[in-house]
């Protein structure tokens, strides 16, 4: 019989239990293993809406309620909603209105995992044309509501179109375009 004794299957297991706890909590520590931001965690609201040379837009932010840490990741679902017609926004990496990196003036051009702990926001830029198209005299009824559903999810949540600088609902007048959620620092101050 060897001087070393085998270790038992039991206390094989014990082990593995143990080193895969310590990987998690490890995990955890570092923001990885985050769950993803749910619709109910959220706030989402719109903030910054303006006009500039045409385009009309602002972002839409989604602070976390919760008192525990969620991630977002990805491009919001934007349904524009007005009488008797919908619009669903084209996903792009950048607006007139950004995303930038942290504010250089830089487009973000890889799609970022943005980490909220409680009371922190994310946001994505959302444009659209305030000019009727070729040969259009008037555009169609405004928007009157937003429906957002944050990356990852199947819920949605329902905010006011009001374009607050231009004092009416967002136009209709052309496409819709939302980026992707950034952390809001990545985003211009805007008036």
């Amino acid at each position: 019989m060897s001087r070393y004794a085998r270790p038992s299957v039991k206390g094989t297991a014990v082990v593995a239990v143990v080193l895969a706890a310590l990987a998690l909590a490890a995990s955890a520590r570092s923001g990885s293993a985050l769950h993803m931001c749910t619709t109910g965690q959220l706030r989402v609201w719109l903030t910054h809406t303006g006009a500039a040379a045409g385009t009309v837009g602002g972002y839409l932010a989604f602070t976390n309620r919760d008192s525990s840490p969620c991630r977002l990741s990805g491009w919001p679902t934007l349904t524009a909603v007005r009488p008797g017609a919908s619009t669903t926004a084209v996903h792009v990496h950048a607006t007139m209105f950004g995303p930038y990196v942290g504010g250089t003036g830089s487009y973000v051009r890889s799609v970022p995992v943005v980490r909220l702990r409680h009371g922190q926001t994310a946001v994505a830029a959302f444009t659209g044309g305030d000019n009727p198209g070729p040969s259009e005299t008037t555009c169609p009824p405004s928007f009157r509501r937003f429906r957002v559903t944050p990356p990852g999810n199947v819920a949605s949540a329902v905010t006011k179109a009001w374009i607050a600088w231009l004092g009416q609902n967002m136009p209709s007048c052309t496409a819709i375009e939302v980026s992707m959620v950034v952390p809001a620092s990545d985003m211009p101050p805007r008036g």
